[in-house]
C-alpha cells in the first residue's frame, strides 16, 4: 500500500500539469496522484483520462481559489502523507524518497524540498535537514494525522503564502517543519491561468500575485502573532513591508499595492467579526469564498463555502517558548521568508 498521495490543483495548465505527473512518475518513489481541477476549460480532465487514466481526477464546478482547491484533493487522500505540488514544479527522481525518509525517521508535521528557480544554474548542494517555517506554497509533504490536527489550508488567502500560513499554525502547536536540502525539485515557468476578481485593477497576473500575498501576509502576522508578541519583531516587518513597496514602486504599481493593503485589512476584521460573533453564541457563520477571501468572483463561486478558516490565536503566556523559536526562524530565514511575496 502506498504512503504518499500527490495533491494537484491545477487551472488551465494543461501542458505544465503533464510534465509535473510525468517527472512524478518517473521518480524512485511513485505516489498515488490526485488532480484537482479547479475550474479548467483547456482539456485538463480530457488529457488526465486519455494519459494519466490511473490518476484521480476531482472536477471542481468553478474556479475556486488555489487554497479551496488543495482543501478539496487533501480531503480524498487516505494514505499517511500527502504531497502538495503545484504544476509548474518537476519534482527530481529522489524528490519523494528523500522527503519520506525524513517523515519515517522523525516526527515532523512537513517536510520540504529545496528548490531551484528556472533558468538558474545553481547546483542544490546537500547536508542535514534544517527547521525552517518559510514554506513555499505548493511544494511540501505533509504527515496527514498533523494537518488533521491544525487545519487545513486557509481559503481566505484564495492564493499565496497559504504553506508559510499553516507552517507558523503548525509551530504554534509544536510540531516542527524541515528543510531537506537532498530532495530536489525544479520549478518551471508558471502559465496557470488567473482570472482576476471583480474590484480588482486588471494587470499582469505578477501583479495579482504580489497583491495577494502583500494583504495576505499582513493577515497572516495579524492572525498567528498576539500584539504584545509582534512589538519585539516590529523593526522586521517595517523591513518586510519597506521591501513590498519597493517591489511594487518598481513595478509602477503602486495602486495595486494601496489595494492589496485594504484588502488585508478587510482580511482582518472579517476574522475579527467572525471570532466575536461566535463567542456570542452564534453557531454559523455564513460566509461563501467570495466573502472570506474579500475578492469578487463569478456567480458559481458565490455559491460555494469554505472548506476550512483558521482562526485567530489568542495569546498564551505558555507559549512564551514558541514565540520565541518563530521570532527566531522568522529573523535568521528572513532572506527566504521575503522570496515567498516578491
Amino acid at each position: 500500500m502506498k504512503k504518499v498521495t500527490a495533491v494537484l490543483p491545477a487551472r488551465n495548465c494543461r501542458q505544465e500539469l503533464f510534465k509535473c505527473l510525468s517527472a512524478l512518475s518517473r521518480g524512485n518513489y511513485v505516489p498515488e496522484m490526485i488532480v484537482v481541477d479547479d475550474g479548467s476549460d483547456d482539456g485538463t480532465r480530457e488529457m488526465i483520462r486519455k494519459h494519466w487514466p490511473s490518476v484521480t481526477c476531482l472536477s471542481l464546478t468553478a474556479h475556486t481559489g488555489y487554497a479551496h482547491a488543495a482543501n478539496a484533493g487533501l480531503r480524498l487522500v487516505r494514505t499517511e502523507y500527502a504531497f502538495l505540488i503545484r504544476p509548474d514544479f518537476r519534482a527530481g527522481k529522489k524528490c519523494i524518497e528523500r522527503l519520506l525518509e525524513l517523515m519515517d525517521r522523525e516526527d515532523v508535521f512537513c517536510a520540504v524540498p529545496q528548490i531551484r528557480e528556472a533558468g538558474s544554474s545553481r547546483h542544490v548542494t546537500g547536508g542535514s535537514a534544517r527547521e525552517t517555517i518559510a514554506v513555499p506554497d505548493g511544494c511540501a509533504l505533509y504527515r496527514m494525522r498533523a494537518l488533521e490536527e491544525i487545519g487545513w489550508l486557509d481559503e481566505r488567502h484564495y492564493e499565496g503564502l497559504e504553506a508559510f500560513d499553516l507552517s507558523l499554525r503548525a509551530c504554534l502547536r509544536g510540531w516542527k517543519t524541515a528543510e531537506v536540502p537532498g530532495a530536489r525539485i525544479q520549478k518551471g515557468s508558471s502559465v496557470q491561468d488567473e482570472k482576476h476578481a471583480k474590484g480588482l485593477k486588471a494587470g499582469t497576473s505578477e501583479t495579482f500575485r504580489r497583491q495577494l500575498a502583500a494583504g495576505n501576509l499582513m493577515y497572516v502576522l495579524y492572525k498567528n502573532m498576539p500584539g504584545p508578541v509582534r512589538l519585539p519583531a516590529l523593526p522586521l516587518y517595517a523591513a518586510a513591508d519597506a521591501v513590498q513597496i519597493a517591489s511594487f514602486l518598481r513595478h509602477g504599481e503602486l495602486d495595486a499595492y494601496k489595494m492589496a493593503v485594504q484588502r488585508g485589512r478587510a482580511l482582518c476584521s472579517m476574522e475579527k467579526e467572525r471570532r466575536a460573533a461566535l463567542e456570542d453564541g452564534v453557531g454559523i457563520w455564513p460566509e461563501n469564498l467570495s466573502d472570506a477571501s474579500f475578492l469578487g468572483m463569478d456567480e458559481s463561486a458565490e455559491k460555494i463555502y469554505p472548506l476550512f478558516l483558521a482562526e485567530k490565536e489568542t495569546l498564551s503566556f505558555s507559549h512564551l517558548g514558541l514565540y520565541l523559536r518563530i521570532q527566531g526562524m522568522l529573523t535568521s530565514g528572513f532572506p527566504k521568508i521575503l522570496r515567498l511575496f516578491l
